[in-house]
This record gives structure tokens, sequence and C-alpha cells, in this order.
């Protein structure tokens, strides 16, 4: 993995020319702060890789917030923020255990996530709150926790089922 700044120079032109997955990592920051040029810059790099990067597209916390938005989802200010909060969530009908460090999240209700999954755009969430935990849509994927936190149990499982989810048959064998 290589790990680039959003101002890095050619990050869009390196971004698009990867031959793999393209993961938009975690914060901080308010995901909904159009005024800050970081995420603003990140904001529209999610919006181009999640037209058209053909190797797949997955976000951590801010990234998935980021890639939540793109589809539509708002996002809010948690009521009481999760910093280190281990939590057993449904994830895609599994029960897992994560660990959560945010400040954010999207929402969405019933209905919404019905009119999604039409689309193709399958979400894991809380159903009292509407938190979006995870979310997956073609070629994209996106979780709200940190599977590589001490926090997630089985967060290596949880990551290579994400991956494998988001990747073409190519970007498997290699």
């Amino acid at each position: 993995m290589t790990v680039r700044r959003y101002d890095a120079p050619g990050l869009r032109r390196v971004v698009r020319a990867h031959p793999g997955p393209v993961v938009l990592g975690p914060g901080p920051g308010d995901p909904r702060d159009a005024h800050d040029p970081r995420l603003r810059g990140l904001r529209a790099l999610t919006a181009e890789l999640l037209r058209g990067h053909r190797h797949g597209l997955l976000g951590v916390c801010l990234g998935n917030e980021l890639l939540a938005a793109e589809l539509g989802l708002p996002l809010v200010r948690k009521d009481q923020p999760f910093q280190g909060a281990q939590e057993r969530i449904d994830l895609f009908g599994e029960a897992h255990t994560v660990g959560f460090y945010n400040s954010f999240t999207a929402r969405c209700d019933a209905a919404t996530a019905d009119r999604l999954a039409r689309s193709g755009v399958d979400l894991a969430r809380d159903p009292a709150s509407g938190d979006v935990h995870a979310l997956r849509a073609p070629g994209a994927a996106g979780v709200q926790f940190h599977p590589e936190s001490v926090l997630t149990l089985e967060g290596t499982r949880v990551l290579a089922n994400l991956l494998a989810a988001i990747q073409t048959p190519g970007d498997r064998a290699r």
C-alpha cells in the first residue's frame, strides 16, 4: 500500500491509474465542511472514483462518509461521539465486534435503504438510529468502523471480504 496526501502533486492521475483498489482512509475532519480544501478535494476524488475506478474503492471511516454522501445519504454529527467504542453490529447478515472512532456518520431510514437496495446499494445500519455502519455498491464498499483496530475482532477477515467483493477477477489474481 502507498499512502498519498490529499494535496500530493499529480494525485488524481496516480490514483486513476492505480491498478488495484483505492482506499479512502480515515479522518480526521468534518465530512460536511465544504470550506476545507482537503475535504473538498477528497469529496471530488471520491465522486470521480465512484463513477469510474474499475479496480474498486474502499472507504474507511471518513472515506465511508464521503462514499455515503456521494450516494445521497445525509451526514450528521453523532449525538454522542464513538471514540474507541467497541460495538457488536450486524454487518450484512453476520454479527461482528468492531471498533468505532467517529463523531460523524451517514444516516438512512428504512425507505431510503430499500430504494438504494433496488439500485444495487446494500447498507448495514443500526435499525434504531439509522446510523450506517457499512455500505456496498457496485465496485465500492465502505465501513464506518476501523477494521484495522484492535477493537475489531476478525478485522482482517472483514477487510478481506470487502476487498474481494469490490475487485474484478483479474485484480484478485495478482
